[in-house]
């Protein structure tokens, strides 16, 4: 795993795609970080996070609109959603967290990245969102009996919130649960919880889950390895084997295509949708992304009978790569994508 921080020529990428108000340039930049070997928990950490706060002082500043601030956050949370099957747990903990925004605080970017990685780390996660008022807070505490509570609050005139809750807790007699707050003022001000009589406070939401860990040191139990899980483990492991020799074989079959990158790029986007559905286990998620790929390749000058051809390429390349039985398991997932495009060729 890439443990080291992502080069900041990706986060410079990022930041003007999204000042450019252009997704398909940012997916670019995470489609590369990707193919280079870089780690989902990376991306949240070392680009989407240093975006997000970049965009918010941009326009704190007046240089960037409203909606240019909401585009860029949208782009953000698509993303999220797409690379969410990546934090798939390895691990029990018997822990659970409440998780959401002050009241009043519509930033929400940094606490769905903290429920990703406690998701990953194996605690049960439920995830109020945006702007939670006090009495939701106490309600879903009181339902859910969570051993912390993790707030956000990215402006500095939504701390007062933070009082009033944790008032609002002693008083339901509940503030014998912990508290973890975060967001832009704790991340400058790291000693600022205590001031607001907070246990727990962090910057970012890989230190967040270690604070969490560390305070509740209870012996993670390991989960039971499913196929789909070795079939991803394998998958990854021969992901540039299986890229390159799908790339090789397309071009070969198709000596008129002259660029090779849109070939690459057009594998490295099925692979990762194939991690994506074999790590949650669930094959039904290829159909959406089979006719989104309908849809946007063809502007590249891929035409769907080529796709076709590739997908068909690439399941005999996952067949010829992969051991017998990982090939088996991940063949069920191809056959579903060749099998859709031609229905949709009117192959059936």
């Amino acid at each position: 795993m890439m443990n080291w921080p992502i080069s900041s020529e990706f986060q410079q990428r990022y930041l003007e795609a999204m000042l450019q108000g252009s997704g398909r340039a940012a997916d670019r930049v995470i489609e590369q970080a990707l193919a280079q070997g870089v780690h989902a928990p990376r991306i949240y950490l070392d680009i989407f996070q240093p975006t997000a706060y970049e965009i918010g002082r941009l326009w704190q500043i007046n240089r960037i609109g409203v909606a240019q601030e909401h585009l860029a956050t949208a782009i953000i949370e698509r993303q999220m959603g797409e690379l969410h099957p990546y934090f798939q747990p390895k691990i029990k903990r018997n822990r659970r967290i409440v998780l959401g925004c002050a009241p009043d605080e519509w930033h929400r970017v940094g606490i769905r990245m903290v429920a990703d990685f406690f998701e990953a780390e194996g605690w049960e996660v439920i995830y109020l969102g945006a702007a939670v008022p006090i009495p939701a807070f106490i309600d879903a505490i009181k339902t859910t009996h969570p051993d912390l509570v993790g707030i956000s609050a990215a402006m500095v005139f939504h701390l007062p919130h933070l009082t009033s809750l944790t008032r609002a807790l002693a008083a339901a007699d509940l503030d014998g649960i912990p508290l973890m707050v975060g967001g832009l003022p704790f991340a400058r001000q790291p000693d600022l919880h205590r001031a607001l009589n907070i246990q727990l406070s962090a910057p970012n939401a890989a230190a967040a889950v270690l604070a969490a860990n560390q305070s509740f040191p209870t012996p993670p139990q390991p989960l039971r390895v499913s196929h789909s899980e070795e079939a991803f483990a394998a998958l990854r492991a021969h992901r540039r084997q299986i890229i390159n020799r799908a790339t090789d074989l397309a071009l070969q079959h198709s000596p008129e295509e002259r660029d090779p990158n849109i070939v690459t790029a057009g594998y490295e986007f099925v692979t990762r949708m194939l991690e994506a559905a074999l790590a949650v286990e669930r094959p039904e998620l290829l159909d959406e992304q089979i006719l989104w790929g309908n849809e946007r390749q063809p502007r590249d000058g891929v035409l769907p009978e080529q796709i076709l051809r590739r997908l068909e390429i690439y399941d005999s390349v996952i067949r010829q790569l992969l051991p017998a039985e990982i090939a088996t398991i991940v063949g069920a997932y191809t056959n579903r994508m060749v099998a859709l495009q031609r229905s949709l060729l009117g192959q059936e």
